[in-house]
């Protein structure tokens, strides 16, 4: 996610066998929607609506990532249009999030910030003119489709989530500007928001009807589960989408954090967050066996909110061995190739 310059050197000689990922755990069942084909093609068209793919590259970059394949694997049982809506929700995150680690945007944090409260204003219902870049056009395309289907009260937690993920961005924003290389504790904090899964995971309700009411969703435990199956996607992702943010310099990483901050090997580093991430995943089950009842209606929808919790997990795990969007080119990352972040 973006490069910057830091205040010391951050280097990195990496060796191939040292990138070799390691085989996470993930126990739970991988299933895709009936409606996967439809959606691959959905999911072009879209974009292209919007005007999102803004050359030949990124065409080709956007075939590579398969977004349409991590929903629908993430939502295997929703209807095809709620699975339109959640991939279309989570290619506009992504895309934005790419449009941040461009040049012009990536140490601006004020810049950013003036676009999130022109989204804000399309998200609470202001009319689109002229002058708004194609990610508003696209957000109020996404409003406007989920609103017919989803209820306004849920659709205010789902924006309470997504400004949290917005809020993240402009922090990572400030860090590059402000040359911080944040510790680890910070950094797995900040993760949890940049990584996007709070809307994400509201989409279980949308895409599956659930009705979670307030009573479950203040529930500690759910709030919990919540927490960890973030941090296992964000791990997991830190884990594969390390040889790219080697290549492009960017130490938001927990790999490279590690590295850096308790000097040990790349190897080491991405053995140690592999086993934070199986850690987590056995923890997470071990809280889901204890689980209190908390009534007879109340358990059930929260059984079907931790299957669709298993399902994300599942679908994001399986998703890197179809996806391109982190494929480094091997010359890029030759032997004892040197990267280096270097500070102002």
């Amino acid at each position: 996610m973006g490069s910057s310059r830091f205040g010391v050197y951050l280097t990195c000689r990496v060796f191939m066998n040292e990138l070799t990922l390691p085989e996470l755990y993930c126990p739970f069942p991988y299933q895709i929607n009936k409606y996967v084909d439809v959606l691959e093609k959905h999911a072009l068209e879209w974009v292209l609506k919007f005007n999102l793919l803004i050359d030949e590259s990124y065409y080709q970059y956007f075939c590579k990532s398969k977004i349409f394949l991590l929903i629908a694997g993430s939502y295997p049982y929703c209807d095809l249009e709620e699975l339109k809506i959640a991939n279309d929700w989570l290619t506009w995150m992504i895309f934005l999030d790419d449009y941040y680690d461009t040049p012009h945007l990536k140490n601006q944090p004020d810049l950013i910030t003036k676009l999130h409260n022109r989204f804000f204003e399309i998200l609470n219902g202001a009319e689109i003119t002229t002058q708004d870049i194609p990610y508003s056009h696209a957000l109020n395309n996404l409003r406007k489709r989920t609103l017919q289907i989803g209820s306004a009260r849920w659709f205010n937690f789902f924006v309470c989530t997504l400004s949290e993920f917005l809020d993240g961005c402009v922090q990572e924003a400030s860090n590059r500007a402000k040359g911080i290389l944040p510790d680890v504790e910070t950094y797995i904090i900040l993760r949890r928001l940049t990584g996007g899964m709070g809307p994400l995971f509201e989409l279980i309700e949308f895409c599956n009807h659930l009705m979670v009411p307030y009573l479950l969703r203040e529930n500690v435990i759910l709030k919990k589960l919540k927490m960890m199956s973030n941090n296992i996607i964000c791990w997991c992702n830190d884990i594969y989408s390390t040889p790219k943010e080697l290549r492009i310099g960017d130490p938001h990483n927990l790999v490279l954090l590690l590295k850096n901050h308790q000097k040990m090997s790349l190897k080491h580093a991405i053995t140690y967050v592999a086993e934070m991430h199986d850690q987590e995943v056995r923890n997470m089950i071990e809280l889901e066996s204890n689980l209190p009842d908390i009534g007879q209606e109340l358990d059930a929808e929260l059984a079907k909110y931790i299957l669709g919790i298993h399902a994300w997990i599942a679908s994001h795990f399986h998703w890197y061995s179809h996806s391109g969007r982190y494929e480094v080119t091997l010359e890029k990352l030759a032997l004892g190739e040197e990267l280096q972040v270097v500070k102002a």
